[in-house]
Order: structure tokens, then C-alpha cells, then sequence
């Protein structure tokens, strides 16, 4: 079955679609700095990849599913300051999601599965709320922070390190290279902590020493790495639409 976006569907192919039961993913990502060697849209382009590659997985296993246009806004606060970061309350981005979800919902289409890929905790939270009040529409999170799935992801995920270090830079060379900055190489390996730095209670990547908008080490990303984290995180939202896990 070929991919399915919703923008190049005309309505009918829609309405057929939801009619076969197809599963909606809807991409979710952030406008928002990610060092010097990556764009503003970096979430944006892995959510859509992830949610393209399920698309694929599932479609193997005889499961309909159509791709939504991204959803390219989040709450960025951590980044605030960046030039071409775009933040939007927590409960602006709760109440858009309730809507878009009881939309695409209302017209058969099932389960909506908001494929995310920005992570930062206020963000992450309104998508959970969201889900819970636009019920009785089955609505999936996969929320890869958590274990057992955040194992998977490798080491500097797991330390909280990861923002436009090794993990996304390497998802990015495998998505779309190009848009890679050669800087990247050059750019000096900075350890931190972020989870254990939020729980300090810093609440910017300035306040934890990220003048530079990176954490963790992305001169050592690479493509097949990237390629193995989005196996990992295809399955995962695979094996929620399936029910052979739970989101937590």
C-alpha cells in the first residue's frame, strides 16, 4: 500500500481511508533552536520521518494509516531567546490538539496517534492532557521518554543529554542530510544533564550553560545510528497502535 498523506488526499480518498480503518498520525514537533548545525524545524522533520516510517510498518502488517500535516509549534521555553524560536502556551497547544484530535476522530479514523518528537516537559505534558480530555476519542501518545522504550535510544538519551547532540543529529543525517551544517564537526562535546538540571529547577538551556542552544556530542552522529533509532521508535508506535504495550 503506497503512503497516504492527508494533504495530497482529495476528501473522498479521505472519507475511504477512515471508512478501511485507518490509523491517523499526526506528526508534532517544535519551531525552535537546535544549535548551529541543525534547522529550527529539526522536531518537525524527525516526528514526520518516525510517523512516515510507522506509516510503513504498519501498512506491511495489512494496517491503514494516513500521515496528517505536522503540527511545526510547541511550548520551546527552554529555548527562549533563540532567534526563530516560537513558543506557545502550554494550554494553547492542549486546547489546538483537543480540537484537532476530535476532528480527525469525528470522521472515522482511529486511533489518532500524535507522533512527538519535542520533549520538553510542558510540551510533553499538554499533548497526556489533551489526550485525556478529547476521550472518548482513543487518542496514543507514545512517549519514548519512558522505559522500557527510552533504553533503546542509546546513552546520551538516556543521561537527558540529548538535545541537537549525537541522538538528533544523527536522526537528522539519516532523514535528510543536507540539512545537516558541516559546523557540526566541529562543535566540542558537552556533557550535561538536562532531566537532573529541569529538576534543579533551571528553566532555560542558558541557565544550564547551553549558549549555543546543543547539549551532548554532535560531532558523533551518524546516519546508520540514525537509522537504528528510527527502527526503534517506528516499532514503538507500532506496537501502541497494535496494544502490544502500553503507553506508559
Amino acid at each position: 500500500m503506497s503512503r497516504l498523506f492527508a494533504a495530497e488526499l482529495t476528501w473522498e480518498e479521505a472519507r475511504d481511508a477512515a471508512a478501511a480503518g485507518a490509523v491517523a498520525l499526526v506528526p508534532v514537533g517544535s519551531t525552535e533552536a537546535h544549535g548551529p548545525h541543525l534547522p529550527l524545524g529539526t522536531d518537525v522533520v524527525i516526528a514526520a520521518e518516525v510517523a512516515t516510517r510507522a506509516a510503513d510498518k504498519l501498512a506491511a502488517e495489512g494496517l491503514p494509516a494516513v500521515i496528517f500535516p505536522p503540527l511545526a509549534y510547541g511550548v520551546t521555553e527552554f529555548a527562549a531567546g533563540f532567534t526563530g524560536t516560537v513558543s506557545v502556551r502550554a494550554e494553547t497547544l492542549r486546547a489546538l490538539l483537543v480540537d484537532m484530535v476530535r476532528s480527525i476522530a469525528g470522521q472515522g479514523f482511529g486511533p489518532v496517534v500524535l507522533v512527538n518528537h519535542h520533549l520538553e516537559p510542558d510540551h510533553f505534558a499538554a499533548l497526556h492532557a489533551a489526550a485525556e480530555e478529547a476521550l472518548p476519542a482513543r487518542v496514543i501518545v507514545p512517549d519514548h521518554r519512558r522505559k522500557p522504550w527510552a533504553l533503546q535510544l542509546g546513552e546520551e538519551f538516556c543521561r537527558g543529554g540529548s538535545h541537537a547532540g549525537c541522538y538528533e543529529t544523527s536522526l537528522m543525517l539519516a532523514a535528510d542530510p543536507a540539512r545537516v551544517r558541516v559546523a557540526r564537526g566541529a562543535l566540542p562535546r558537552f556533557e550535561v544533564d538536562l532531566g537532573k538540571a529541569i529538576r534543579g529547577g533551571a528553566r532555560t538551556f542558558r541557565e544550564i550553560g547551553g549558549d549555543r542552544a546543543y547539549f551532548g556530542d554532535p560531532a558523533a552522529a551518524t546516519a546508520a545510528e540514525g537509522e537504528a533509532l528510527y527502527a526503534a521508535l517506528a516499532d514503538h508506535v507500532v506496537a501502541l497502535v497494535r496494544g502490544d504495550a502500553p503507553q506508559g
